[in-house]
């Protein structure tokens, strides 16, 4: 009997190994990687894919992914949530989007429960991702966060695309500090 593949795309090595530990133990044969140029060109069951790598952008790794491996379930793990990166993501092919810290159990259940897609995301866009009142600076912050993905995190592109100069805008990124 074959083992299953996950692919794991992570750029913090501790977490990485972390995952891949925990997969390996349940049987996995896992493919741990930090980038988007070492994603196999082979079939891949399911896939975690961190959103904000170094030097990547994962969206574009979940496209990859898809293309290579139509049938793959992927989850999109960010410690910076949002509602237009969450959209995004699952119309490019991710079956689900988790803010990180997540533990194994709720990354199980995105990757492997199909009730858990509905039932979790409807619960988190109510309580994670539309509060009552959305403040403007939480607009503000999640349109800069979309800029951004736009942009493959490229702060001098990002700038320019929202009309700021380069250094407003980074002043701007250290007054929200990261979701983790």
């Amino acid at each position: 009997m074959t083992k299953k593949k996950i692919l794991i795309i992570e750029d913090n090595e501790d977490f990485r190994s972390s995952l891949a530990l925990e997969f390996e133990d349940k049987g996995f044969e896992v493919i741990p990687i930090e980038s988007m140029n070492q994603i196999p060109k082979t079939n891949i069951d399911y896939a975690i894919v961190d959103l904000r790598l170094k030097n990547d952008n994962g969206i574009k790794c979940v496209e990859l992914i898809q293309q290579i491996s139509p049938f793959c379930r992927i989850v999109m793990l960010t410690g910076y949530p949002s509602l237009a990166t969450a959209v995004k993501a699952i119309k490019k092919g991710a079956i689900n989007y988790l803010a990180k810290p997540a533990n194994m159990q709720q990354l199980e259940k995105a990757l492997f429960e199909e009730e858990f897609i509905e039932t979790e995301n409807k619960k988190n866009t109510n309580a994670t991702f539309i509060p009552v009142a959305p403040s403007l600076a939480r607009h503000e912050r999640e349109y800069i966060e979309y800029i951004l993905s736009e942009c493959n995190g490229n702060i001098t592109s990002a700038a320019k695309r929202l009309g700021l100069h380069r250094q407003s805008l980074q002043r701007k990124l250290k007054k929200y500090p990261p979701k983790s």
